[in-house]
């Protein structure tokens, strides 16, 4: 085993570190990255925790961990990177003959990650204070015939491979609207045809030992299922089977008014059923939240209370195979 810390140096702003773990015996490459939006800290802290349980538990390839892609935005608690206040996750792969700064960044991040000749990368994410662990695979919109056919296998059993509660991104239309092949998952698998996986574990501004302890562990379970490691753990106990799910933006409100979910993330629903209500001050019902689809509750926001037109959470809706 050999491992080996490095830094990034860019040309504007902090240098960014990372760990090279190899085994020393033939594998895959598998690339680790974290807090590519600053506010979010459990991948940061996963991260370490892999740093040393690798070295014990790697037995075939490379694993590299990038601790914090955006380390200007964690210094100052942001999710944006600080200089411009532009979202890290829909630059790439970034261009380096761009005037805007973030633009320089993520090519130069991106240029980096690739020169690892990475088989996988593995993005670790947070959502909110209520939500369930889950991970996310991307849409190939890039790709056609059987080569997409080949991509759509091999991140469908990466998402598996994570034992959590796996959701495909949203249509493919709204994919592209909302730039997620610009993400660092998306544009890995779109412009460097590398397969990718996002896990989705704990609330954002804080360190939550038992979402780090879930992270490591989906990391872990997709090392296993690379070949990396042995002895990968049992699926998390949250996990929720039994359909194809796919990410769609819950329902928006009609009124301004406090959120009261009826249900808890994790939880089922069928078309129509009560989500949650848009309630008063006072309590008074302003409106009901009705499921559009069949589906699970993923997430609801942090903080109660909505303005008009705001979306209240995050759900897996099923969609055919």
């Amino acid at each position: 085993m050999r491992r080996s810390v490095d830094r990034l140096r860019l040309r504007h702003g902090p240098s960014l570190a990372f760990a090279t773990l190899d085994s020393g015996v033939a594998g895959r490459t598998v690339l680790v990255t974290a807090n590519v939006h600053g506010d979010e800290l459990t991948g940061l802290v996963a991260a370490q925790r892999l740093d040393a349980l690798l070295v014990e538990r790697l037995v075939r390839g490379r694993v590299v961990l990038w601790y914090s892609l955006n380390p200007g935005g964690l210094e100052r608690r942001r999710r944006v990177l600080p200089d411009d206040g532009a979202d890290l996750n829909r630059l790439f792969p970034g261009d380096e003959t761009s005037s805007a700064l973030s633009e320089q960044w993520a090519a130069q991040v991106w240029r980096a990650l690739l020169r690892q000749h990475p088989d996988a990368l593995i993005d670790l994410h947070a959502d909110s204070i209520a939500s369930i662990p889950y991970a996310i695979i991307d849409r190939a919109v890039r790709h056609s015939g059987a080569r997409r056919l080949e991509m759509v296998e091999a991140l469908t059993a990466l998402g598996r491979a994570t034992g959590l509660t796996t959701l495909r991104e949203y249509p493919e239309d709204e994919y592209l609207r909302f730039g997620l092949d610009r993400s660092l998952a998306g544009a890995m698998v779109n412009h460097a045809g590398v397969p990718a996986v996002t896990i989705e574990a704990g609330p954002r501004r804080t360190v939550d030992v038992r979402a780090v302890d879930v992270a490591v562990q989906a990391v872990l379970r997709v090392l296993g299922h690379l070949g990396l490691v042995d002895d990968a753990p049992p699926p998390d106990p949250s996990r929720r089977e039994g359909a194809i799910w796919r990410r769609a933006s819950a329902p928006r409100t009609s009124r301004a008014g406090v959120f009261v979910p009826a249900l808890a993330p994790g939880e089922r629903f069928r078309a129509g059923d009560v989500l949650g209500s848009v309630v008063t001050v006072e309590g008074e019902r302003l409106e009901r939240i009705e499921a559009p689809l069949p589906g699970i509750v993923i997430s609801w926001i942090d903080g109660g209370w909505l303005d008009a037109r705001g979306v209240v959470g995050t759900l897996g809706l099923e969609e055919a195979p």
